[in-house]
């Protein structure tokens, strides 16, 4: 039952825009474009990342894409779920995971933005790209765990919605995307471990870029912080789930 959620989901994307599919790499390809336009040609900045700027950028972008995508549609899937969400078979977490999954099917189907990148480039991955697996696994844990929270949260609390539009914005600059982990100072980078997407975006870098690594202890920090917040998400979701039902 799921599944035919998700793939009904995964249709209307694709259908109800004429170059349906294609705007799956549009969006982050025009996106990284630019940011490296602006960044390396007309500030000249090259300092920010690590080179090629275009790809590191789009190695980020993209989960940082399914990120914004993922959450933002978390604050809303019981507003537009109503009384389905009453008569529905499926336990009341499905709902979140349904438009999550559809998130992170995207984001997939978005990889050919980085084979793009490292064929304009000529810049190749090492054998840490094995690495890139797990940080799609320790980015769905987070984000399964935070969306627990957002769309419980959005029930309870109508302007949700637009804090976390606000703080999301906030998070663009404080998460690695646009920079290299060893831009960060090194007195400010303990407060910075705390935020888990650094973790996660050096995991998804390292098989390019083996100087994103970080301390074993920086890592474990990230890993516990996906599984503390998983588990708060669903917690807190089980606890107010008879309140989602009441007034969804």
């Amino acid at each position: 039952m799921l599944r035919m959620l998700v793939l009904r989901d995964l249709q209307k994307q694709y259908t109800k825009f004429r170059l349906g599919y294609l705007w799956t790499l549009l969006e982050p390809l025009g996106m990284s474009l630019v940011l490296w336009f602006v960044f390396s040609v007309l500030l000249g900045a090259r300092a920010l990342g690590l080179q090629p700027y275009l790809l590191f950028l789009s190695v980020a972008i993209l989960p940082w894409w399914w990120f914004t995508k993922g959450i933002a549609a978390s604050t809303r899937v019981f507003r537009r779920s109503g009384g389905q969400l009453r008569i529905s078979l499926l336990p009341t977490e499905f709902w979140v995971l349904r438009v999550l999954l559809v998130s992170m099917i995207e984001f997939i189907l978005s990889l050919p933005v980085i084979v793009i990148g490292m064929l304009v480039t000529q810049y190749w991955p090492g054998p840490l790209i094995v690495l890139f697996p797990v940080a799609i696994a320790l980015q769905f844990l987070l984000m399964y765990g935070l969306s627990l929270l957002i769309a419980a949260g959005a029930v309870v609390i109508p302007d949700l919605a637009r804090i976390v539009r606000i703080v999301m914005r906030a998070m663009f600059y404080l998460s690695p995307v646009l920079y290299s982990i060893s831009n960060i100072p090194a007195q400010v980078q303990p407060f910075a471990a705390l935020n888990p997407l650094v973790g996660v975006l050096g995991l998804y870098r390292i098989g390019w870029w083996p100087e994103e690594i970080e301390s074993a202890g920086a890592y474990l920090l990230s890993i516990a912080l996906c599984l503390a917040l998983f588990v708060v998400g669903l917690v807190v979701f089980r606890r107010l789930e008879p309140r989602i039902l009441k007034e969804a």
